[in-house]
């Protein structure tokens, strides 16, 4: 059994910088999804547009994939994916892994203030995702909910990043095999 763990939340939530911490410290596969969109969908963002449910269909097509191959080439019990997947539709799409009872997808929402992150945005280089697209990402925000929606975890970010890495191990441990 793989558990898919896929850190969520708008742009600067710190889904990358989280995933890396966890991947590094627990030595478990990290998917970054930003290195899985098309050229056109990140010219778009760079651009100022914010992407569309047409636009995400390849991208998260890519995603599934992703975590599918890897899954294959790991002997691994986690991989840790960062995706904003910031729609119930999304997150249903990458739950459902296609002939394959081996793989369950957990959520973890990386949950904080629009502030916040647009402070984190304004102060981070060479980034694709301007500070303007974070209201779009707000809006596209359909926040889970632990208990309408299954395998969900949610954590507040305004903590330290070592913080929060701590809080999401702790509580990838409690999961037992019977509530996965």
């Amino acid at each position: 059994m793989v558990l898919v763990f896929i850190l969520m939340g708008t742009s600067a939530s710190g889904k990358s910088h989280i995933g890396n911490l966890i991947a590094q410290e627990l030595d478990v596969p990290f998917i970054e999804g930003d290195d899985l969109h098309s050229s056109s969908g990140i010219q778009k963002m760079k651009s100022g547009i914010p992407l569309n449910d047409e636009d995400r269909k390849p991208w998260l097509n890519a995603v599934k994939n992703e975590i599918i191959n890897v899954s294959k080439s790991s002997s691994k019990p986690y991989i840790f994916v960062a995706c904003s997947a910031l729609k119930y539709n999304y997150r249903e799409f990458l739950r459902k892994v296609p002939n394959n009872d081996n793989i369950k997808v957990w959520f973890i929402y990386l949950k904080g203030s629009k502030q916040l992150f647009q402070q984190r945005i304004l102060e981070r280089q060479n980034h694709f995702m301007k500070a303007k697209m974070l209201d779009s990402q707000f809006d596209s925000l359909e926040e889970p909910n632990q208990d309408s929606e299954e395998r969900i975890i949610v954590v507040d970010v305004s903590k330290e990043a070592d913080k929060v890495k701590e809080e999401i191990i702790e509580k990838i441990n409690t999961i037992s095999y019977d509530v996965i």
